[in-house]
Order: C-alpha cells, then structure tokens, then sequence
C-alpha cells in the first residue's frame, strides 16, 4: 500500500503539509550569503597580497594577511549565522518562536510532528 503523495506548498508556508513556518527574511539571507563570499573572493585574488612588503614585526605580507584573515572569516561566519537566524524569525532562548501557538505545550514534549528525537521541542534547523 503506498503512501499518498504530499501536496506541493504554494505559498511557501508549510501551511499544505501540517506545518507552520515563520516568514523568511531574503534580504538577510542574501547579507549572509555577501558575508561568507567575501573571504573566498579575499582569499582567491592572490595577486593582491603576494608581496613581502609591508612586513609586520619581520613577517612578510603574504603570511600576516592571510593569518588575519583567519580572525576576519571567524567574525563573518558568525555574522553569517546570526543573519540566518534572524532571517528565519525571532526565537526565544528555549528556542520556541515568538507569536506561535506553541506555548502551550508542556517543556518536554514535542511540538508539532512528534518528534522525540529532537532535543529541543517546537525548534526546527
């Protein structure tokens, strides 16, 4: 006996399949997307920084530019990911999203589809 088949979202909320999803915000998404291209495109032009000159505390530029890109790609990676979250809807700190109905489910039980395996009930990745 097969299943029957889903029936396509059209309005991009979930809504057709039993679940609800929080509006996303694309224009946050695409500022992430800027924020993790920009150390490739930095790191891929090696003609802009292969030179010696200027040195740092005796190391050429070639070694302490790339080396402070280390510190420049942690920054936007987690910009990048605050966007991303921000871009899919306020949550709380228990992970739960604002102006849902979800609240009223105890703590410890899941939210939505059932889900026991999900160690953090009504939050969805």
């Amino acid at each position: 006996m097969s299943s029957p088949t889903p029936r396509r979202d059209t309005d991009g909320t979930g809504s057709d399949l039993g679940v609800s999803m929080p509006p996303t915000n694309m224009g946050l998404l695409a500022a992430a997307g800027v924020c993790l291209l920009v150390p490739v495109v930095a790191l891929m032009w090696v003609s802009s920084y292969s030179k010696e000159t200027p040195r740092l505390g005796g190391i050429p530029f070639f070694f302490w530019y790339q080396f402070l890109w280390v510190f420049i790609t942690s920054a936007l990676t987690y910009t990048a990911h605050r966007l991303v979250l921000a871009a899919r809807g306020q949550r709380d700190d228990d992970g739960h999203d604002h102006g849902h109905d979800d609240e009223d489910a105890p703590p410890n039980e899941p939210v939505g589809d059932g889900d026991t395996l999900n160690p953090q009930p009504g939050f969805r990745s």
